[in-house]
């Protein structure tokens, strides 16, 4: 009897072992497939970000492009501002030597021509840069010959 209950007892144990080895692997199954989730997860976090990052590489690149086109912009306009700025001294220059209104009273028909030819000269221009029918084009229509 003693070894039949000894038997029963360690049947028992057994089967709680048993229980016992079932909730832990479970529980270890259940972390396992926790990891790989978030093993899953970092991987796809990864390559989106390594997207980004190169995404944003090639903005700061053509941040960088834009910058040095817009720095040789402001460098020619400063040279071209230099030049106007020759210009206008050199015009005030001559205009400081010439007295325009003796000039104007002893040689008026001299003064209107000039003038006269300046004013010309400015409205072509603008007759010009104005014209409607610069950026037309051409549409040539071919002719049917149905007879």
């Amino acid at each position: 009897m003693m070894g039949f209950k000894l038997s029963i007892g360690l049947g028992i144990a057994l089967v709680f072992l048993t229980g016992a080895f079932k909730l832990y692997y479970d529980k270890s199954q259940a972390e396992l497939d926790s990891f790989q989730i978030r093993l899953e997860q970092s991987i796809q976090n990864q390559k989106t970000l390594e997207g980004t990052i190169k995404e944003q590489n090639n903005n700061l690149k053509q941040t960088i492009e834009n910058h040095n086109l817009m720095i040789a912009q402001v460098e020619r306009l400063q040279r071209e501002n230099m030049v106007a700025q020759n210009e206008v001294t050199d015009i005030r220059k001559k205009f400081s030597r010439h007295s325009m209104d003796v000039l104007s009273i002893r040689k008026p028909k001299l003064i209107e021509n000039i003038i006269n030819r300046g004013t010309k000269s400015v409205l072509n221009d603008l007759k010009v840069i104005t014209d409607e029918t610069q950026f037309d084009e051409d549409i040539i229509i071919p002719s049917s010959t149905a007879s």
